[in-house]
């Protein structure tokens, strides 16, 4: 299975991805914590992701990168 990734934000405690899986066309945000193993078991849908209020910082500027992202990505041609 190929997977990209892209770091949205992190600091000591952990880091915020976002994971496109090519092959199911499936777009995934996740949690990872330093040298944790990624599990696709633990990655929640973007949907999940933009609708849950921010519990710290970090997840405040995961949301507000991959918000950024989407927003490049649509305007740029």
């Amino acid at each position: 299975m190929t997977v990209l990734a892209y770091n949205l934000a992190n600091d000591i405690k952990g880091s915020w991805s976002v994971v496109f899986v090519p092959d199911e066309l499936h777009l995934y945000v996740e949690f990872s914590q330093p040298d944790a193993e990624t599990n696709p078991v633990d990655w929640m849908s973007v949907d999940d992701f933009l609708a849950r209020r921010p519990n710290s910082t970090l997840h405040k500027r995961a949301r507000d990168s991959l918000v950024s992202l989407i927003c490049n990505a649509l305007t740029e041609h």
